[in-house]
């Protein structure tokens, strides 16, 4: 995990916090004291809850166990807090109850601030996931979509025939030779099904010890056949928890 943004984002924040409550507190070193006591809190919070939290349990369906825990965290996070405010209060007010009342509205104000920004950084993380996970998505959707148009060589006559992948319903395997079943034409090459299998790609499925469908063009299934157009082919009992499994695989077009 690369940690260097996490450095950057929270450092800038600590200095941000320190100058702009140097102001209230009439001194630098004292909001030196009062962020730098809260930030190991909130920066504890934040990393829980955005790079634990979030991808293990909301992003995954887990949403009762992600509730469950966020209220652990906040229970856990604001006890912490307060006994760093009792803390600040002890150091900074000098055991002075007279002195406490501006010192606890400024460290207050910075609780709030901090845990808003805890918010803030966990909305950025989760749109950066997001944008990476539509990217991801988009890749994938483009390779198979470039897979379908790629076309395979095969000799048909003595002549070579190229035939496009999205195009073909499914091999039958003739003994020595093999019928290509298109959606218009069927081929025959001398071709072993096994040695055509190897050169195909994923969406291409072995159902049977006689079969290959290009599940792409599958209409329905069953435990006993694949229907693809007018076609009704067995589905072998070898094959079929592999054949399942592939054919219950999301297809994206």
């Amino acid at each position: 995990m690369n940690l260097r943004k996490p450095i950057y984002f929270w450092s800038i924040v600590w200095v941000c916090m320190t100058l702009f409550f140097s102001s209230t507190l009439s001194s630098l070193l004292i909001s030196f004291f009062f962020v730098t006591f809260l930030m190991p809190v909130a920066v504890a919070t934040s990393f829980f809850f955005n790079r634990f939290l979030v991808p293990r349990y909301l992003l995954t369906g887990l949403k009762w166990k992600f509730s469950l825990y966020l209220c652990y965290l906040i229970i856990v996070s604001i006890y912490l807090e307060l006994l760093v405010m009792i803390l600040a209060f002890v150091i900074l007010a000098d055991y002075q109850v007279a002195n406490l009342g501006k010192i606890a509205g400024d460290i207050y104000l910075l609780t709030i601030i901090l845990y808003f920004i805890v918010f803030i950084d966990g909305l950025i993380l989760s749109l950066q996931n997001l944008k990476e996970k539509e990217r991801q998505l988009a890749d994938t959707t483009n390779t198979l979509r470039k897979e379908r148009e790629v076309e395979v060589s095969i000799r048909v006559d003595r002549k070579s025939v190229n035939l496009i992948l999205s195009e073909i319903l499914f091999i039958e395997s003739m003994s020595d030779y093999v019928q290509v079943y298109t959606k218009d034409k069927k081929f025959t090459t001398k071709e072993k099904i096994s040695s055509f299998h190897d050169r195909l790609p994923s969406a291409f499925i072995r159902i049977h010890r006689s079969y290959l469908v290009n599940k792409v063009n599958v209409d329905s299934f069953n435990k006993e056949f694949v229907f693809l157009a007018e076609h009704k082919l067995p589905i072998g009992r070898k094959y079929r928890p592999d054949a399942e499994r592939e054919l219950n695989s999301e297809v994206i077009v």
